[in-house]
C-alpha cells in the first residue's frame, strides 16, 4: 500500500510539472453553484495540493477544485466561522478527495472535515489519496479503510478510484459522475 501511493503520488507530480502556466491564486467560483472537487488536505502539503490541483484541471476536466486557502473567505483565524465556511464548501462540491499524508493525520481538521464530508455527501463521493500512507492501516484513524482509494493503475496506466465493492473506475469518470 505504502509503495503504491509513493507511485501514485510521483505519477501525479510528473505530470503536473509538464503543465504550463495556471499559477493559482485563487478558487474559481463555481458557473452552477457546484465545486467539482474540495480538496481536504494540511497545510504542509500545499506544495503536492498545487501539482494536484494543476493534474486534475489539465487531465481530469476539474474546472474548479476548492482549497481553503485559495478562498479569500477562509482568510481568518480559524473558528466557529471556519466550520460554517468549510460545510458550505463541501455542501457546494460534488466530490471530496481526502489527501492523507503524515501532516493530515495529525490534523483535527482534516479529521473533521472527512467526517463532514461522510455525513454530508455519502460515502461514494469521498475518495482517499494516499500519498504517504503507513500500510492502509492507520493505527487511530482506521475508519479511513472504508472510503474509496484514488491509485495509478501500473498495468492499464491510468489513474483509478477503487470504490468499497472492490470495483474500479477511471478516475475522470468517479469526478464527473454524480453518483446521487
Amino acid at each position: 500500500m505504502e509503495l503504491q501511493g509513493i507511485l501514485t503520488q510521483n505519477r501525479i507530480e510528473r505530470l503536473a510539472d509538464k503543465y504550463a502556466g495556471g499559477e493559482l491564486t485563487k478558487v474559481n467560483a463555481p458557473k452552477d453553484g457546484k465545486y467539482d472537487v474540495f480538496i481536504s488536505h494540511s497545510s504542509h502539503d500545499m506544495g503536492f495540493v498545487r501539482k494536484l490541483i494543476k493534474f486534475l484541471r489539465h487531465s481530469k476536466g476539474v474546472e474548479n477544485a476548492y482549497v481553503d486557502w485559495l478562498d479569500p473567505i477562509m482568510d481568518h483565524e480559524t473558528d466557529a466561522r471556519t466550520a460554517e465556511n468549510l460545510k458550505d464548501r463541501i455542501s457546494k462540491a460534488r466530490k471530496v478527495i481526502y489527501v492523507v499524508t503524515t501532516e493530515s493525520l495529525k490534523s483535527s481538521w482534516c479529521s473533521w472535515e472527512i467526517g463532514y464530508s461522510d455525513c454530508a455527501k455519502g460515502v461514494d463521493d469521498l475518495a482517499i489519496l494516499a500519498v504517504k500512507p503507513n500500510n492502509g492501516k492507520w493505527k487511530k484513524r482506521e475508519f479511513l479503510q472504508q472510503y474509496p482509494w484514488i491509485y495509478y493503475d501500473l498495468k492499464e496506466h491510468m489513474f483509478k478510484v477503487r470504490k468499497r465493492n472492490g470495483e474500479s473506475v477511471m478516475l475522470f469518470d468517479w469526478l464527473n459522475r454524480v453518483e446521487k
